[in-house]
């Protein structure tokens, strides 16, 4: 004769799992929930998405070093003072981007303040630009951030009144129509 097992059946699958059988089970701990591989694919998820964000983005830069004119870096061309400048505008344009345009303008409005405090031409110049496409506006506008920094000195010689290393500069290619700039 076999002997028959007083054990209760196994759980039913179609059980709700919030039911009185699982409700004297104390809850699991956050710390158990969370262990290291699962943080590691947390950052990498939300490092794929920073990039998923990010790709949209167009940006150039004048490169690593600071740049100053070859007509402007002889011996007692300029004077010794140098006044730091820097400034950071924000364009909002349609149809298209023409960043060395922005560059330039930006600059013009540097070289003003640089004028309003006596000097005359800037050197040791850097620049960086960051166009956000149009993603997430109905207009179909594009965000261009230009930061753009140089010295202000006394020239003996004109200022060559361009942006440096335009040629690392990248835009959109379309005919740009400016619908506001912010400084």
């Amino acid at each position: 004769m076999a002997l028959l097992s007083t054990s209760s059946p196994p759980p039913s699958p179609l059980q709700s799992q919030f039911s009185s059988a699982k409700a004297s089970s104390p809850p699991k701990s956050p710390g158990s929930l969370l262990r290291f591989p699962h943080v590691v694919n947390l950052l990498v998820k939300m490092r794929r998405t920073k990039t998923k964000a990010k790709s949209h983005h167009i940006e150039s830069s004048s490169g690593d070093q600071p740049y100053t004119h070859p007509s402007l870096a002889g011996e007692g061309v300029t004077s010794a003072r140098k006044v730091p400048l820097y400034t950071e505008e924000r364009y909002n344009c349609k149809d298209g981007v023409d960043v060395a345009k922005l560059l330039r303008t930006t600059r013009a409005s540097l070289l003003e303040k640089a004028e309003a405090i006596g000097a005359n031409a800037l050197v040791n110049e850097e620049w960086t630009t960051t166009v956000c496409g149009p993603r997430h506006r109905r207009d179909g506008s594009f965000r261009v951030y230009v930061n753009y920094g140089a010295h202000a000195v006394r020239s003996t010689v004109a200022d060559p009144g361009k942006p440096p290393v335009l040629e690392n500069a990248r835009g959109v290619p379309g005919l740009m129509t400016v619908l506001s700039r912010d400084e």
